[in-house]
């Protein structure tokens, strides 16, 4: 199977950095915060925000990292179904973690970045590993949970995206998993 979203999506993110790079977009239009989407009904930037990186390094860790997970979730699921995780992730996700940052008075701080709707595809990865192994599977689990959890905390980084994106990839894969 090959995983042609997976590739399409590193495409566009790609594309969309050099456009911003190249001033052909503006970034501050794209991202996402909790005032601009909510109380002035800018909606795009649920997805825009998604597709927009701050520099080469951080688009280039996400598009690895969308690479490593999204080939294994989209080989796994299929298609339809990893563009179905990666999407409802990135969006339900965004909004419960600015949901969460506007109770904490946080409705101004800028979120872009591809980690989000990426840490979706990690929670229905992890979902396929304990699904397989049961609770042997925890042990195939530690090294990526690690990870997760040492990227979501450095300075600058949504780490609430991360985690709210990744219980949102963890519910749809369970449902798919285990009821459908």
């Amino acid at each position: 199977m090959t995983y042609i979203f997976t590739y399409i999506l590193i495409i566009i993110n790609v594309i969309v950095f050099f456009l911003i790079s190249n001033g052909k977009l503006e970034s501050e239009f794209l991202g996402s915060s909790y005032h601009l989407i909510f109380n002035r009904k800018d909606y795009k930037r649920l997805v825009t925000g998604a597709f927009t990186h701050e520099d080469l390094i951080h688009l280039l860790f996400n598009m690895i990292s969308l690479y490593n997970i999204g080939t294994f979730v989209e080989s796994y699921f299929g298609h339809w179904i990893f563009l179905l995780i990666y999407f409802v992730s990135m969006i339900v996700g965004k909004i419960l973690a600015l949901l969460i940052r506007h109770a904490n008075h946080d409705d101004y701080t800028m979120s872009i970045g591809a980690s989000g709707a990426i840490c979706g595809l990690l929670g229905a990865y992890f979902m396929v590993i304990l699904n397989y192994y049961g609770a042997a599977g925890f042990s195939y689990l530690l090294r990526p949970m690690i990870s997760l959890v040492m990227m979501s905390i450095l300075p600058n980084v949504d780490g609430t995206s991360h985690f709210c994106s990744m219980g949102v990839g963890m519910l749809i894969a369970f449902l798919i998993l285990r009821v459908f």
